[in-house]
């Protein structure tokens, strides 16, 4: 013992990477999976969350190549397509965050105090799981969060307030609602996805000179 205390409060240890049918990855059974292959069709980031959000590091995964192109494509390519919108209509809107002019929430439809609820919600979730060293149940909320709520309900039935000409209360607490889900989940998931979590930051915060420079 150094200084009369413990070198460390926690162990994390990593457990095994199996096939998708559990068993050992062998080259002389054929079943292994290329990592480096699968980072350059895949991309760190989905890897790292389906790794993740599929069982803790402690306990043994079942790889499988399907579920990392599922991860792509339904969570990654669900908050790209959320991003998208919004920045489609704000560019056409020249909408640009005022945090000096912002709509208290209290003052704001129903359907975005809903959403700001859950979002509070899901922070509160990310923290205490975080806390206990539990990524899988962290990246799970994010997850449903952004797919299930924020994607398939309030973008839905949110999105005719962006198609709206004129720039009236209720299109800017819509903008401003989307805006900050956004950034909090690029917040919450920049510990698992550092690069995408990143990229979504700094398209964000463009216009932007009260923040740091970096969402890390």
């Amino acid at each position: 013992m150094l200084f009369d205390s413990v070198a460390f409060k926690n162990v994390v240890a990593n457990g095994l990477v199996l096939d998708k049918n559990g068993n050992k990855m062998s080259k002389r059974l054929g079943n292994a999976v290329d990592p480096f292959k699968t980072l350059k069709e895949y991309g760190p980031d989905a890897l790292r969350w389906y790794m993740l959000s599929n069982a803790n590091p402690w306990d043994n995964l079942k790889f499988n190549l399907e579920g990392v192109a599922e991860v792509q494509r339904r969570f990654f390519g669900t908050l790209q397509n959320t991003y998208n919108f919004f920045a489609l209509y704000a560019n056409l809107d020249e909408f640009v965050i005022d945090p000096q002019n912002i709509i208290p929430v209290a003052e704001r439809p129903e359907l975005d105090r809903w959403i700001i609820s859950k979002l509070q919600s899901l922070i509160l979730d990310v923290e205490a799981a975080m806390d206990n060293y539990d990524a899988t149940k962290a990246t799970r909320a994010i997850m449903n969060f952004t797919v299930d709520q924020l994607s398939n309900w309030y973008v839905r039935l949110a999105r005719k307030r962006f198609w709206r000409g004129d720039m009236n209360p209720d299109k800017q607490a819509a903008y401003e609602t989307l805006y900050e889900c956004l950034m909090v989940v690029g917040q919450l998931m920049s510990s698992f996805a550092p690069f995408y979590a990143e990229w979504l930051y700094q398209n964000l915060t463009k216009s932007r000179t009260d923040l740091p420079e970096s969402i890390h």
